[in-house]
């Protein structure tokens, strides 16, 4: 409803002078709207009778042509060669570039003669234009038709031939590119934009079937009647009573003239000229708009008047309500002038006094969000009595991926019900001990898993006073920071400092032993040799000297883990036929055990890495996955690119026995093993293997379930050569 004085003042001059204005405006805008639309539709049939006459030169023209060419006096001599006659078409088809090609049939109705030889001695007799042109009268015009010898629209012209004393010698047919008559309706086109009517024209039969249009794709392929439910009857209306038709199929205003009729001619074709019905609009939307902008002027003209008169009138209460408005959104309100009446003075006082106020304990309550909000710790506080969520700030958010909005006035266990996440989140924090221990001001650490991955968090869980009573409680707060990471790094640090030293000793300790070692070897070779005739200790030699090499082996492992890039060279690698190569290797081992051994490849780019320390990574993993299953099992060798990650990725997967979560945390570690024969260095050489190549290996394993090794590759870290 109209309150304000200004309001009241608009809505008098408003009334008062648009009234007028509308009804005589109504009046004239009624009148040019018909003479335009009369105007429009009248160019509309005299460019759609023009076009139509049009393509009655084409018809008539082509009918010339073929005439001129069933006349010419070499095809008229039964006495010449079938070369003669193909030069004559070839001469023809050449003149006339609307011609994709002729040919010439005979009275059996068998092809004799074409241009390339690639359809004589076929057989037309079932075809259409032969049997309306020998049985008819002589010539023919066919209607457009898909053609399977050029794989496109086409048409075809015929004509009897006949000889010198009257006889049938057969009859010539030439096909026309139908391309001439798309280029007459992109002409047609062009002449219409020069209109500014910016339509199309088309060629429909009396069937519906487009034979000609711009879109090429709708030829022979899409019914102007079925889509816009017509019938041929309807149609040949629209021609006689010259109307519009409002195309509802693609919103355009059309009208049609019919193609006469000639001789060979017998076709019922229909032009049709389209025009967008916006551009039938535009025109009186452009008057529209001209109305407007007066209307539109005059409303200016009558509102500055109005809100100069009111102006003087309200000006005062106006800065007031301005300041108050700015003030609300939060903008900079400077302390205002009481410079009008006593009311106005007292308002404005009052409200200084209150903005300075609401200023400061603004100040305060943004200093403290904004801390809430910006610090790594997540911050989660709710009442004590009723558990409803009051303080949620946006690091909660992102690890809960809940909206605060979400949250804020719901109770904890609504929260859970419709979070998993925070579900496990509260039940491995153990707030429900706290709260029902009241064991407050508390700081631990706890672990949950989250997205299946293993998180660690340490907490601090603390009561907040009322603000209107510090001494009865309120809320509870549980502040927590995600030190995963902090965590992971310690483990590694660790871990690293133990593989260094672990490195430095084994390669001490090899270098000391494998000198004797060797020498023991051979004299050990030396008395198997001599002590060969007798044979009576032939198998303990054999046993020591297994043993030496196995020992040897072990203090090549030692060393290779004490300095894994000593010998590194790069080269382009086929991860596909890498994995191949290791599948055939290891395929017959695993049938031998009854072991289904697959493998799975995607297509995937060529990198450049140490081949051979990649092949001894997959080949130990699958070598692993073998002996973790006793008899019959399974294990998968697959290789993916991940184009969101940009990784390459190996997998390999087995269903042997599984491992438990702490034999998977101490995968890697030097010398342990879980086998009876193992050393505990081949995982460990594979982890800094893959992590030299720049990526990282993954384990999933579950007891009695099987076991997944993944290894990643970056894709940036192995550049690829294409």
């Amino acid at each position: 409803m109209i309150k304000t004085l200004r309001a009241k003042l608009l809505f008098f001059f408003f009334f008062a002078t648009l009234l007028p204005l509308l009804f005589v405006g109504y009046i004239t805008f009624q009148s040019q709207k018909i003479d335009m639309n009369e105007q429009l539709h009248q160019t509309m049939y005299t460019m759609t009778d023009n076009f139509a006459v049009s393509i009655e030169n084409i018809v008539n023209e082509r009918m010339k042509d073929v005439i001129i060419l069933a006349n010419n006096p070499t095809l008229r001599d039964s006495e010449q060669s079938r070369e003669l006659i193909r030069e004559e078409l070839r001469l023809f088809v050449n003149a006339h570039s609307v011609y994709y090609g002729a040919i010439f049939v005979n009275t059996e109705g068998i092809v004799t003669v074409d241009l390339d030889n690639t359809i004589v001695g076929t057989d037309v007799n079932d075809r259409s234009w032969y049997q309306e042109t020998i049985s008819g009268n002589g010539i023919y015009f066919s209607d457009i038709f898909y053609s399977d010898v050029i794989n496109q629209p086409a048409l075809v012209l015929t004509h009897e031939v006949k000889g010198s004393e009257g006889e049938t010698l057969g009859v010539v047919s030439a096909i026309f590119d139908v391309n001439f008559l798309w280029e007459r309706l992109a002409h047609f086109g062009k002449q219409q934009k020069s209109h500014g009517l910016d339509g199309y024209a088309f060629l429909v039969n009396d069937q519906g079937n487009l034979i000609a249009h711009p879109n090429e794709n709708l030829i022979l392929s899409y019914n102007y009647l079925e889509q816009n439910e017509l019938t041929s009857e309807a149609l040949l209306g629209l021609v006689q009573n010259r109307n519009l038709f409002h195309s509802k199929s693609n919103d355009m205003i059309q009208t049609f003239a019919r193609v006469a009729k000639a001789q060979g001619f017998d076709n019922e074709w229909y032009v049709g000229v389209s025009v967008p019905q916006d551009r039938i609009s535009s025109p009186v939307n452009e008057l529209i708009i001209k109305y407007l902008i007066l209307f539109g002027c005059v409303l200016l003209i009558t509102s500055f008047a109005v809100l100069k008169l009111s102006s003087y009138i309200v000006k005062p209460l106006q800065r007031l309500v301005f300041a108050t408005s700015d003030f609300a959104f939060g903008k900079k309100v400077y302390p205002l002038a009481p410079d009008a009446y006593h009311e106005v003075d007292t308002l404005t006082r009052t409200f200084n006094m209150m903005t300075r106020r609401l200023v400061e304990r603004e100040k305060s309550h943004r200093k403290s969000t904004l801390i809430l909000e910006t610090t790594d710790n997540g911050v989660l506080a709710f009442q004590q009595s009723s558990q409803r969520v009051t303080t949620f700030n946006r690091q909660c958010e992102q690890l809960f991926a809940l909206e605060k909005e979400q949250v804020i006035g719901s109770t904890l266990d609504q929260v859970i019900e419709t979070n998993k996440a925070f579900e496990q989140f509260i039940e491995n924090s153990k707030l429900a001990d706290v709260l029902h221990n009241k064991d407050f001001n508390k700081k631990y650490e706890f672990e949950f898993y989250f997205n299946g991955q293993k998180r660690i968090f340490f907490a601090s869980v603390s009561t907040l006073p009322k603000l209107n009573n510090k001494e009865e409680l309120e809320d509870v707060l549980l502040i927590f920071i995600d030190i995963t990471d902090k965590r992971k790094m310690e483990q590694e640090l660790v871990r690293s400092e133990k593989l260094q030293l672990v490195g430095q000793l084994a390669a001490g300790f090899a270098h000391e032993i494998r000198n004797p070692l060797t020498t023991i070897r051979g004299f050990m070779q030396i008395f198997h040799q001599s002590d060969a005739t007798k044979g009576e200790h032939k198998v303990h030699y054999d046993v020591i000297i297994k043993e030496i090499d196995r020992v040897n082996s072990i203090i090549g492992e030692l060393l290779q883990m004490a300095n894994p890039k000593s010998v590194s060279t790069k080269s382009e690698t086929n991860i596909g036929e890498l994995l191949t190569d290791i599948y055939t290797l290891y395929k017959p081992e695993a049938t031998e055990k009854e072991i289904a051994m697959k493998l799975h490849l995607e297509p995937m780019p060529t990198v450049y890495l140490d081949r051979s320390k990649l092949h001894q990574v997959v080949m130990n993993l699958v070598k692993n996955g073998l002996e973790a299953m006793d008899g019959s099992g399974k294990l998968i060798l697959n290789a993916t690119e991940n184009s969101e990650r940009e990784t390459i990725e190996i997998s390999i997967e087995d269903t042997g026995v599984g491992m438990d979560e702490k034999t998977v945390e101490m995968l890697g570690t030097p010398f342990f093993t879980t086998k009876e024969t193992g050393t505990g260095l081949g995982l460990m050489t594979s982890f800094r293997i893959v992590e030299e190549l720049g990526g990282e290996i993954s384990v999933s394993s579950i007891e009695g379930v099987g076991t997944t090794f993944t290894i990643q590759l970056p894709l940036h870290a192995v550049k690829m050569y294409q």
